[in-house]
């Protein structure tokens, strides 16, 4: 599929990783994206979308991030 993936591919690959990680609060760190995406997925269309993501706040950060590591929610996840 040419447009793979969209915006709200991102969000229902990690949200569908998050519920099966049980982690209901469906809080993510960059860490993360590893394993929903693969190593290299800075270096894909995932890593640019990922980070239009964060700088548009569609991905929030929450009171869990610290100096060294940023944590986040999904703004508006419909799933």
């Amino acid at each position: 599929m040419p447009a793979y993936p969209t915006k709200e591919d991102i969000i229902y690959e990690l949200s569908l990783f998050l519920f099966k990680d049980k982690r209901p609060n469906g809080e993510f760190s960059h860490q993360t994206f590893n394993s929903v995406f693969g190593s290299s997925w800075e270096t894909t269309k995932h890593g640019d979308l990922v980070k239009q993501m964060v700088e548009s706040g569609e991905f929030t950060e929450t009171k869990k991030s610290t100096a060294s590591k940023k944590w986040y929610k999904i703004k508006n996840n419909p799933y």
